[in-house]
């Protein structure tokens, strides 16, 4: 059971949260524990800045994920940004972010390029923006101008970039969520969440998958149409032996949802089905790619986020964090950079396949 502070919502609260979940309630009116994103804001701490009891992580530069690229959307900010930093920490080889708005595309991949001084990494030009159209931002990172939500309007477009991407790993990291119970809610805004959080995921889905058959295809042609070369009989052996040792690269789809998948609270109804659908798309997606996809191998796993420390979290009066940190076993709330060290952890295990992975504190436990 949850407190009886995290059972009540003011249900007169209807705000937007730009990342994906319910924006800053009144004091005493908490939501059931979610994933908490940041908000645009001018001063943003850093995410290795961690506030309150948590210490600063640090992390140095690796090429676990080399010879690798990624997908990202709702990459500008909160668990989306911490995802694309971390793959740049571990050495991918490029990231192409996905989002509504230019402006915010072009801040977060300055901050990528050169975090310690935005002001010094080169700036692309403001004054346009090319929807559907890839951008090329730096040599590991590039832009990709559109709405998830109304992914079907533009889904030649969106599997033309994954086509000639070709990325390794899709991150579904964009959402929103505006809080409300039910009877309150206007039709509108529900639609707003679903196509956001479910169908958009399910369309960049569809999307990877089909480019990523289209590249198979492509690259088998061309296999068939090099001459074949007598093979070495001594060192068959060798080589199948090292095959086995060594599993092949797979590609990988990872879904963020949130803690309400798991567990029902008032006022994010619409959200928690949202999420609860990206589980289900996991689990299908997981089975449905390894019965038709021959020759393709395609992983699809799930982090599920609780309560995450954002700058967001700054907006919580200071009762308020003490209650809900209270509430959760550990004690405290969770890092970006702990959900993006799971996004590394399902991206590199070759046998992570319908791997949901929780990452609450153990508030899902009580």
């Amino acid at each position: 059971m949850y407190p009886k502070h995290a059972l009540r919502l003011c249900a007169a609260s209807s705000r937007i949260s730009q990342s994906g979940v319910p924006a800053r309630l009144p004091s005493a009116h908490v939501l059931n524990p979610v994933s908490i994103s940041a908000t645009t804001r001018t001063k943003r701490q850093a995410y290795s800045a961690i506030s309150g009891d948590a210490s600063p992580l640090t992390f140095t530069l690796s090429n676990r994920l080399a010879g690798r690229s990624c997908m990202i959307t709702g990459g500008t900010s909160g668990i989306g940004f911490a995802i694309a930093e971390r793959f740049l920490q571990e050495g991918i080889d490029q990231v192409i972010l996905v989002g509504r708005s230019y402006e915010r595309l072009v801040k977060a991949a300055s901050k990528l390029e050169s975090p310690s001084s935005p002001s010094e990494a080169p700036n692309l030009s403001l004054t346009a923006a090319p929807e559907h159209e890839l951008i090329r931002s730096s040599h590991r990172i590039s832009l990709l101008v559109g709405d998830v939500s109304n992914a079907g309007t533009w889904t030649r477009e969106l599997e033309k970039a994954i086509q000639t991407t070709n990325p390794t790993h899709l991150i579904n990291a964009a959402g929103l969520s505006i809080s409300s119970i039910l009877p309150k809610s206007e039709p509108a805004d529900i639609s707003r969440i679903l196509d956001t959080n479910l169908q958009g995921a399910i369309l960049t889905t569809r999307a990877f998958l089909r480019a990523t058959i289209r590249n198979h295809m492509k690259q088998k042609q061309k296999q068939q149409q090099r001459p074949s070369s007598s093979p070495d009989s001594t060192a068959e052996p060798n080589h199948q032996h090292q095959h086995q040792l060594q599993p092949p690269t797979s590609k990988s789809i990872i879904n963020v949802a949130s803690l309400l998948a798991h567990k029902g609270g008032t006022g994010a109804v619409a959200y928690a089905a949202s999420k609860a659908g990206l589980l289900g798309l996991t689990r299908s997606v997981a089975v449905e790619t390894a019965a038709s996809m021959r020759g393709v191998l395609v992983r699809s796993n799930a982090i599920v986020p609780g309560y995450v420390e954002t700058p967001m979290i700054a907006d919580f009066s200071e009762g308020e964090t003490t209650r809900l940190k209270q509430s959760i076993p550990l004690g405290r709330f969770g890092l970006p950079r702990e959900v993006a060290d799971a996004a590394v952890f399902l991206a590199l295990n070759e046998y992570a396949n319908n791997c949901v992975l929780n990452l609450d504190g153990g508030l899902s436990a009580v």
